[in-house]
């Protein structure tokens, strides 16, 4: 008899992915957020045996919009005038 994978043994395996190509990039608690927010946006709306791949997508996705939009962001300090 063979053990069957669950969707919450996939989620676990894909936040160690993501959590792992993000190390240093995003912060563990922003990577969390977007794991349950992205697992609340697609319960139901899915075949279950697409879930995995199409989590692992729109995770892998909104990180990545996070990082170009981080990237993006430059502060100026105005000089102090004398």
């Amino acid at each position: 008899m063979t053990a069957q994978r669950t969707i919450t043994d996939e989620i676990g395996e894909i936040g160690v992915w993501l959590t792992g190509e993000f190390d240093g990039r995003v912060p563990t608690t922003v990577i969390s957020r977007v794991l349950n927010a992205s697992k609340r946006d697609l319960e139901g709306r899915i075949d279950p045996e697409e879930s995995g791949e199409m989590f692992y997508t729109l995770c892998r996705f909104r990180l990545l919009r996070i990082v170009r939009a981080d990237q993006q962001i430059t502060v100026k300090i105005p000089r102090r005038s004398r």
